[in-house]
């Protein structure tokens, strides 16, 4: 009854401490993000006059007329931002260093452990090491939150487009069960009306591919280049994709014997909307000799999708246009699929198998290009991997300062020992400490990583602007995934936990005895 009693006496006790942690934890991260805008808007504006006094630099071809000034103040309210939380958490740091004995917050442990990380009397050299590991796990969490956000989100980036070109689902005829891999029209169309039926999808089109020759001279002309040829029905295919969100110049929608070709396909062949140009098609049959059919197109419009295949070879145009460089009647190769969730496309692939007539088969957007995503999920990897090394070495000075601080914590280790801590509560307060020193860490880390991936994302043109006509966009795509963060954020805290297991467990070990003599 009298334990009962004791521990509702001193919850409030407890809760009160750990509201107080929180609030000191909140201010000192206020501060630090407060000391991360300082040096990003010096830098922004070391970049701006940069710009001002070298307007043929890189970094900026027009650069903005008194945009020094801005930054200026930016600068100027940042640091008067910064000196508030700085005000704000060191007041609050000392009311807790003074009132810390009449709310703990948790344990006898605790308490000793927030003691020895918070009063530094006589260790000042154990603060520094402490304020050091401190700083090396923040910044290696920062940098996995930075890279990897932007790494996912220019892999987001790059499979949006990807999906824009290529469908999410292509039904295709199997030739090994079927006489042909071709599908008659009139076939296509009932499947098109029995796909649109299906729960999940969204829209579909027939298409006609061919791979071939195209050429801006007829006969032996130098200028010629590979071209794959995609015979699309412009009513259903917006329905599909976005290759007419895509065209920057011309018209989106060909016409009988029109194309609409890629960029850099374009600049090979020195054409442009008006050109006209030649493909090769099919051997033509009933002939005695082979013969190749050549087929004068017009080119009506230029797409730039971003994808550098894609503008290098791909031209679409009309289904029927395709069927006439290969002499078909009335024939498609495929027919493909937007559904409403392509990143579950294996499920609905599946319920898609027991609706398609014998002898169809499917290919996923994943299995057009296996190697290119499996790349993408290896350099996250990798990245991840090589990143989280930062916070390895950051976990290597807590076990130095830890070490440092049972040196110079002996006779108090000694003394509590002989007031009767037994070898748990040793390695507890020690364990404590680095689990603090970790949780600070991680959590200035976070915030930091946060802050950045936020000027990267809205303001990073204000140092360098990317070129959009190599990469497809003109800003840092960046994507944050809560789920990555944490997965990020308990890496970093286990990896310091694991570090102070050791200095913890000799502490532990050590003979009250000999921690009296020690002097």
């Amino acid at each position: 009854m009298t334990a009962d009693a004791n521990r509702k006496r001193t919850l409030p006790f407890r809760l009160l401490g750990f509201l107080a942690d929180m609030v000191l934890l909140g201010l000192f991260l206020l501060f630090g993000v407060a000391l991360l805008n300082i040096v990003i808007q010096t830098v922004v504006l070391a970049v701006g006059i940069y710009r001002e006094l070298a307007p043929a630099s890189p970094f900026a071809p027009t650069p903005e007329d008194g945009r020094w000034r801005r930054d200026t103040l930016d600068l100027l309210i940042a640091i008067v931002q910064a000196g508030v939380a700085g005000l704000l958490h060191f007041g609050f740091l000392k009311l807790r260093k003074k009132y810390l004995f009449v709310a703990a917050g948790t344990g006898f442990e605790s308490f000793v452990s927030k003691r020895y990380l918070l009063a530094r009397e006589g260790g000042k050299l154990v603060g520094l090491i402490s304020f050091v590991s401190v700083l090396g796990v923040a910044v290696g969490t920062m940098a996995l939150i930075v890279v990897i956000s932007v790494m996912e989100g220019f892999d987001r980036e790059l499979v949006r487009k990807f999906m824009g070109v290529f469908s999410h689902v292509q039904v295709v005829r199997d030739p090994a069960l079927t006489q042909s891999s071709h599908i008659p029209q009139e076939h296509a169309e009932i499947l098109i009306e029995r796909l649109l039926e299906m729960p999940g999808v969204v829209g579909a089109a027939p298409i006609l591919e061919h791979e071939t020759v195209m050429q801006s001279t007829r006969g032996a002309g130098e200028l010629k280049a590979p071209a794959l040829f995609r015979g699309v029905d412009p009513a259903r295919e917006a329905e599909v994709t976005e290759f007419m969100d895509y065209v920057i110049m011309g018209e989106a929608i060909p016409g009988h014997r029109q194309v609409v070709v890629g960029q850099r396909l374009a600049e090979r062949l020195d054409v442009y909307p008006g050109s006209r140009v030649y493909a090769i098609g099919a051997i033509l049959p009933g002939s005695m000799r082979p013969l190749v059919r050549t087929t004068p197109l017009e080119v009506v419009g230029i797409f730039h999708s971003g994808l550098y295949d894609v503008d290098d070879k791909f031209v679409y145009t009309t289904i029927g246009t395709v069927q006439e460089m290969l002499v078909l009647d009335g024939e498609v190769n495929s027919v493909h699929l937007k559904v409403e969730n392509p990143q579950r496309v294996d499920v609905f692939a599946e319920q898609l198998l027991n609706v398609l007539p014998a002898g169809y088969g499917i290919r996923t957007w994943q299995m057009l290009n296996p190697q290119f995503f499996e790349a993408l999920w290896l350099e996250k990897v990798a990245m991840f991997i090589i990143l989280m090394l930062i916070v390895i070495v950051a976990a290597l000075n807590i076990i130095g300062t830890l070490i440092m601080t049972v040196i110079q914590k002996t006779r108090d280790i000694g003394v509590l020992k002989s007031m009767g801590a037994g070898n748990n509560s040793i390695l507890r307060i020690f364990l404590y400490h680095g689990t603090y020193i970790g949780v600070i860490g991680t959590s200035l880390g976070a915030a930091w990583g946060l802050r950045l991936c936020y000027f990267v994302k809205n303001d990073i043109e204000k140092i360098f602007e990317l070129p959009g006509g190599v990469y497809g966009i003109d800003r840092l795509p960046v994507v944050v995934d809560p789920v990555m963060i944490g997965i990020i954020v308990t890496c970093a805290l286990v990896i310091c936990i694991v570090a102070s297991i050791i200095p913890a467990w000799q502490a532990a070990r050590l003979d009250p005895v000999e921690a009296l003599r020690y002097d």
